[in-house]
């Protein structure tokens, strides 16, 4: 073969390369960023693909797990919770009310705290319903968001989280929380017959009843980076209590 034929067969192998080379690598990146957008060293962020097993149980204490085996004989203590943040536009920082442009926006979704969670042995049942109860919390933040909408449109108010997420969120938090010792109840406890296919089947029945008002990526996305992801606004610096607590007060 001529040199020169060679030079060129060597030159398209280089692109080739350097292109498969380069498609892999952000192949690589995009997978790598997936991932992330669902876990980070401390946290699991719910998605719909997103399973808990043992190796997520990573607190070094077994304090909690003691506790919990004493009081009703289970070997596991997940820890589960509501993480939310409010950011505003810009303008709304201005004390002049006719000047603030554009809707506060809400992030929301349900993490289970690996740090938190504690595990004395491995149980298969009880790793299920630990999954049942971080999909618990996911049916709540859809129920919180929707309240937050149906709010927003019911008032025709631009800054509906600022006013009322901490409201709306513990009272979800509380109905998640209510739920959760139910299902502890009768499905651990009182290890009552069919409990856990009725409560698995009426969660799925509840999330699907408001699908879409599900966590969505970006809300992980803006959790995780704990900065704003849209340009011109801010994380609000405060917003309202909880009115319902004021109102008991």
């Amino acid at each position: 073969m001529h040199p020169r034929n060679r030079k060129q067969e060597f030159g398209h192998m280089k692109f080739t390369s350097f292109f498969f080379i380069t498609f892999y690598f952000i192949v690589s990146i995009a997978i790598g960023q997936n991932q992330e957008m669902t876990e980070d060293e401390d946290n699991l962020y719910w998605q719909p693909d997103v399973k808990i097993d043992f190796s997520h149980f990573q607190s070094e204490s077994d304090a909690d797990c003691i506790e919990f085996n004493e009081k009703h004989g289970v070997k596991m203590s997940p820890n589960i919770q509501l993480e939310g943040i409010v950011d505003i536009p810009k303008s709304h920082r201005s004390r002049k009310i006719e000047k603030r442009i554009g809707d506060d926006k809400a992030y929301l979704a349900p993490i289970f705290c690996k740090d938190c969670s504690c595990i004395l042995s491995k149980d298969s049942i009880e790793l299920e319903v630990t999954q049942l109860l971080f999909d618990v919390a996911e049916m709540c933040s859809r129920g919180a968001r929707k309240e937050l909408i149906e709010t927003k449109e019911e008032m025709n108010i631009n800054n509906v989280n600022a006013m009322f997420f901490t409201t709306v969120i513990n009272t979800w938090d509380e109905r998640m929380r209510g739920t959760w010792a139910s299902i502890y109840q009768d499905v651990l406890i009182q290890k009552k017959d069919s409990a856990y296919m009725e409560w698995r089947q009426l969660v799925d029945e509840l999330m699907e009843d408001n699908s879409d008002f599900s966590t969505q990526p970006y809300e992980i996305e803006r959790l995780l980076l704990g900065e704003p992801i849209e340009e011109g606004y801010v994380q609000a610096k405060a917003i309202m209590g909880d009115m319902k607590m004021n109102r008991e007060k």
